[in-house]
């Protein structure tokens, strides 16, 4: 039998691992389909810079390292947005995530990655950049804020990531998807890992408050 989380509220049941990771797929992968969908429509296909290159990985992996100070930075923060934000993702998401066996972490990360970046960075950036590259950072990064508004600051922070990743394409003579896929996917991989982590802690230091009490 599948353990069914109580992630949200214990009056509001979630989903089973075997839901939550099913949705997270068909999340992501919808994403994929609006893009090329998108593409389709437009001319501007979101795999079109995409390409294979051993420098451009390695540059996706060290443009990984600011994505990760930053990241850094909120956890140890005590500002008050933050540590809500840190809060609500622990309870709501850490659960699913520490069941999940190491591939299915993964996978997700790679998702997130590809699939969002392909429709952000790859179709909307470039598709609205031929018109107005101002206006295709700023709509870019707000609708990518906007995907991730679990908070207000949340919303502020992911947009922030997103001019990021933006800037990854944006200044580069020859833009390759390939450099913010992959430091989008590895971002969010590690993520992943610090939130399991400290899901597990938090629910640690809880069991021991109980036992004492």
């Amino acid at each position: 039998m599948q353990r069914r989380i109580f992630a949200i509220s214990d009056n509001e049941p979630s989903l089973t691992q075997s839901q939550f990771l099913t949705s997270a797929g068909i999340f992501e992968g919808a994403i994929l389909v609006v893009a090329l969908i998108g593409g389709w429509l437009t001319g501007c296909a979101p795999l079109a810079t995409l390409s294979w290159s051993v420098q451009d990985f390695g540059f996706g992996i060290l443009a990984t390292g600011p994505m990760l100070i930053l990241l850094i930075l909120c956890m140890v923060s005590r500002s008050k947005g933050l540590v809500q934000i840190r809060e609500f993702v622990r309870d709501s998401i850490g659960p699913y995530l520490s069941d999940c066996r190491w591939f299915d972490i993964v996978l997700l990360a790679i998702l997130a990655g590809v699939c969002e970046e392909a429709f952000f960075r790859g179709f909307l950036y470039l598709w609205i950049q031929d018109w107005n590259p101002f206006l295709a950072v700023l709509i870019c990064n707000l609708l990518f804020g906007l995907a991730h508004a679990v908070t207000p600051v949340y919303a502020m922070l992911a947009a922030f990531l997103g001019l990021y990743l933006t800037a990854l394409i944006a200044a580069d003579p020859t833009p390759n998807l390939l450099i913010p896929m992959t430091a989008h996917t590895l971002y969010d991989l590690i993520a992943f890992i610090i939130v399991i982590r400290d899901f597990r802690k938090h629910e640690s230091e809880e069991q021991q408050t109980q036992n004492e009490g």
